[in-house]
C-alpha cells in the first residue's frame, strides 16, 4: 500500500465509524428505543474517541524528528481500562442492557473492517472505490 493510499485509510475510518454510529443508534431507536440508542450513542462515541486519542498516541511515540513522550505508551492500556469504566458508567446510568454499550463500542471496530474490505475490493477491482 502507498503512503498516499495509507494517507487516505484514516479519514475513511473516522467516516465509516460515524456511518456506523449513525446506523446503530437508528436501529436502536427504532427497535429498543430512547435509552438503548442514547447508550449505543454513547458506546460508539467512545469508540470514535478511542480512535482518535489512538491516532494521537501513535503519532505521538512514532519515530521521526519530533520527541518521543514515554508516558503516552503506557496510555494504550489504560484507555482500555477508562473505556470499560465508562462503559460500565453508562449501562448504570441509564439501566441498559449491556449489549447496547458493547456494540457501540465495536462500531469502531465494524468500520475498521469495512476499510479493509474497501481496501481489499479496490486492489482486486484496480481503482478507486471508496471515495
Amino acid at each position: 500500500m502507498s503512503e498516499e493510499r495509507t494517507g487516505l485509510s484514516l479519514p475513511r475510518i473516522y467516516k465509516l465509524t460515524v456511518v456506523f454510529g449513525v446506523a446503530g443508534v437508528l436501529t436502536y431507536l427504532y427497535f429498543r428505543g430512547g435509552r438503548e440508542a442514547a447508550a449505543f450513542a454513547l458506546g460508539a462515541l467512545c469508540s470514535g474517541g478511542n480512535l482518535w486519542l489512538f491516532d494521537r498516541l501513535s503519532a505521538g511515540i512514532a519515530p521521526g524528528a519530533a520527541a518521543r513522550k514515554p508516558w503516552e505508551a503506557g496510555t494504550y492500556i489504560i484507555r482500555y481500562v477508562i473505556l470499560l469504566g465508562i462503559g460500565y458508567g453508562i449501562v448504570k446510568t441509564l439501566n441498559v442492557s449491556p449489549l447496547a454499550v458493547v456494540l457501540g463500542l465495536l462500531s469502531n471496530a465494524a468500520a475498521v473492517l469495512a476499510s479493509i474490505i474497501f481496501e481489499l475490493l479496490d486492489q482486486v477491482l484496480g481503482r478507486r472505490i471508496s471515495h
